[in-house]
């Protein structure tokens, strides 16, 4: 049985989610309904349109994963490169490349083009919700509050994308530019040391301020070895 269902097609590509997701996105909406305004609604009454808010804040936060995966396909496509499917599951959305692009430029490119949407999406949302809403946030309109969760979200979203390490775009990102003068293993050799010494020193910091950023730096660290590992075996260098 798959773990993953289709929900539609956009420019071509196959939008799915997997079941992770399902099992997520009411653990968002429980967060989001748990928390005072601004970054919640904790305090809207009555209950039933505290929740109905907070799941669609939910669903439109994976909506901007979407549209973050999105601008990678776009730009893929647009270069010559193919999709397979577009996946939204536990920890957000990955576009599964059919056919790869690897002229260096185009692929800094295609991979910017990810955090940069969110980026541009969170201060649209943000302007929109300081143009348009009358009052304070916290006495608002609920809908406000949704504005700028997502704005927020969506350029916290995009910035810690552009961290140099794997396997978030940033990592892509450097690699990428290192290619231009190095072969694709070396290149990757060296973002990825860039990135654990990155996930080394938040590690550290972490242990004396926040287990949360001890926890990322594991995930960093983790992924930029499995990264590495997996470049090896497919140009078989070791």
């Amino acid at each position: 049985m798959s773990n993953t269902y289709r929900i539609g097609k956009i420019i071509g590509i196959p939008i799915k989610v997997d079941i992770s997701f399902l099992i997520v996105l009411p653990l968002f909406a429980w967060f989001f309904s748990s928390r005072t305004m601004p970054f919640g609604f904790a305090g809207v009454q009555p209950e039933i349109l505290k929740y109905g808010i907070s799941l669609l804040t939910a669903i439109l936060l994976f909506a901007s994963v979407l549209i973050h995966e999105l601008a990678h396909s776009y730009f893929s496509l647009r270069y010559g490169g193919s999709i397979k499917e577009i996946r939204l599951h536990l920890l957000g959305g990955v576009a599964a490349m059919k056919k790869e692009v690897h002229e260096p430029l185009k692929v800094i490119i295609i991979v910017a083009a990810g955090p940069l949407s969110s980026i541009v999406l969170g201060a649209l949302l943000l302007i929109l919700n300081y143009t348009l809403n009358p009052v304070s946030l916290r006495e608002g309109n609920s809908l406000f509050i949704v504005a700028f969760i997502l704005g927020y979200l969506n350029i916290f979203l995009g910035f810690y994308n552009l961290i140099p390490a794997f396997p978030m775009d940033g990592g892509r990102i450097l690699r990428a530019f290192l290619s231009i003068y190095m072969d694709f293993v070396k290149a990757t050799e060296k973002a990825v040391l860039i990135g654990k010494i990155f996930a080394v020193s938040i590690g550290i910091l972490g242990l004396f301020t926040n287990i949360w950023l001890l926890l990322i730096a594991f995930y960093i660290y983790g992924n930029a070895s499995r990264e590495e590992q997996l470049v090896k075996m497919r140009y078989n260098r070791f």
